[in-house]
């Protein structure tokens, strides 16, 4: 029989980890403190530049404009909202784990 679901996962999981620059994911220790309150996430995290922030926070025509105007380059931004998926991501993974524990639990 072929593998376990459970098995399939976790290569999954090793493999998606392995693909993302570690400086987009936010450390372990964070991870464990996640606040249940996430609006203000991005910018009390001390994860992201203040570079960053503004990028993320930025609508798509000012970002095009700035990008016109050589403002910013699309590395930068680039950069910016693959940090920003990887960590939305991350909370996805770590909300969805939380709440398989909460229905283990009952």
């Amino acid at each position: 029989m072929g593998q376990h679901y459970k098995e399939i996962a976790e290569i999954a999981l090793k493999r998606r980890e392995a693909a993302i620059p570690k400086e987009y994911m936010l450390p372990e220790a964070t991870l464990a403190n996640v606040p249940q309150n996430l609006t203000t996430f991005l910018e009390t995290s001390g994860h992201f530049t203040s570079a960053e922030l503004e990028i993320i926070e930025t609508s798509a025509d000012e970002i095009l404009r700035n990008l016109r105007e050589k403002k910013w380059t699309s590395l930068e931004v680039t950069k910016a909202f693959c940090k920003a998926s990887t960590v939305a991501q991350q909370l996805v993974w770590t909300l969805r784990l939380s709440l398989l524990n909460m229905v283990e639990i009952t």
